[in-house]
């Protein structure tokens, strides 16, 4: 047996030695690999940094513009982004460290444009000590702990004292906060082109920040998936799930196994109507972020072009409307807000009655 598998075993070992590489590998040093490997890290850390300040950048107005549109899922906000170096993903925390100045303490690290806390004089890397006079912990649990503190003294009084580290000069600042829509919008990692709503946050990916051209694209975006929270859309498809399920549950009680399938179809009723809904009221948190939107249906022609199979999609089976229906509903959209800007009127969607 073993003779037999002698000859086979030498042959591929000679095949593989006549495939090895043949030219001179040039030789580097353990130092200038573990350098070179420093400033990637760092490159990645400021790319992830950017893209994180532009979500940031581009939601924060949306998110408090719009906050009537959110019916109760609203939260008092000062416009600000915070985080300390347990907030960084781990393979970064030394590149934070050297490049953006984390530590363990509590850090502004992004004040929002013509926000409460940009009024009151708030700077990025301003350190936060405590909030009106209870001192934040430091460490894994410090942005959690910034949250409930500021939740608790916003609910007593309309201006939170902030007691801050600048430098090495220690200052206490009053910001008045306000309202935003509490779905928080957070960057997820992946490559791929999407974006989605939980019901309680909005995601969107790196890939898709790639794929979008300009700051209006981005909140097209941010709004149809804002639209989707806010109008209960995840919530209803789980109800209609739930109800199909039961479904499934009374067949196997009679022996029949529906594979899920009633529960699979009921949770696709209405999705279409959902999506056209969320690109409805998605368009006037848009435009009440200080978003011209007439150029807006443009962006859903793009995707279209990026996911052709979408173009002709339409049938009870489609769970979004085919991207020249949506397209062109859009653009009524467009002129509806549009004549409500000139007549000075509200911007808000119209409810059925």
């Amino acid at each position: 047996m073993m003779k037999g598998l002698l000859i086979p075993i030498c042959l591929t070992a000679c095949a593989l030695t006549a495939c090895a590489p043949v030219t001179q590998r040039p030789q580097v040093d353990d130092k200038a690999v573990a350098e070179e490997a420093r400033k990637q890290s760092e490159l990645a850390l400021q790319d992830l940094a950017e893209d994180q300040t532009r979500l940031f950048r581009i939601s924060y107005p949306i998110l408090a513009r719009g906050a009537d549109l959110c019916a109760d899922d609203f939260h008092p906000a000062i416009g600000i982004r915070h985080g300390n170096v347990q907030s960084v993903p781990k393979e970064m925390r030394d590149a934070a460290v050297r490049v953006l100045g984390l530590t363990d303490e509590l850090q502004v690290i992004q004040v929002a444009a013509g926000s409460p806390a940009a009024r009151a004089g708030l700077q990025a890397r301003d350190v936060i000590l405590a909030v009106d006079g209870k001192a934040i912990h430091a460490g894994e649990r410090a942005s959690d702990h910034f949250a409930e503190l500021f939740a608790g003294a916003a609910k007593a009084r309309n201006a939170v004292e902030l007691k801050l580290r600048r430098a090495t000069a220690e200052m206490t600042l009053g910001v008045e906060h306000e309202r935003a829509c509490a779905y928080p919008v957070l960057l997820h990692s992946s490559d791929v082109i999407n974006a989605f709503a939980d019901g309680r946050q909005v995601i969107v990916t790196r890939g898709m920040l790639r794929f979008i051209r300009d700051d209006l694209e981005l909140a097209v975006v941010i709004g149809h998936e804002l639209a989707h929270n806010s109008m209960g859309h995840i919530r209803k498809q789980m109800g209609n799930q739930f109800l199909g399920t039961l479904l499934d549950v009374l067949a196997a009680s009679r022996g029949v196994n529906t594979q899920g399938l009633f529960g699979s179809a009921a949770g696709a009723v209405f999705s279409k109507d959902f999506e056209a809904e969320a690109d409805y009221v998605g368009l006037y948190f848009t435009a009440r972020g200080g978003y011209e939107v007439d150029k807006a249906p443009n962006f859903w022609r793009r995707m279209a072009a990026a996911n052709p199979g979408g173009i002709q999609q339409r049938g009870f089976g489609a769970s979004h409307p085919s991207t020249p229906e949506r397209f062109l509903a859009l653009e009524k959209i467009v002129e509806e807000i549009r004549a409500k800007t000139v007549a000075g009127r509200t911007l808000a969607p119209e409810i059925k009655p």
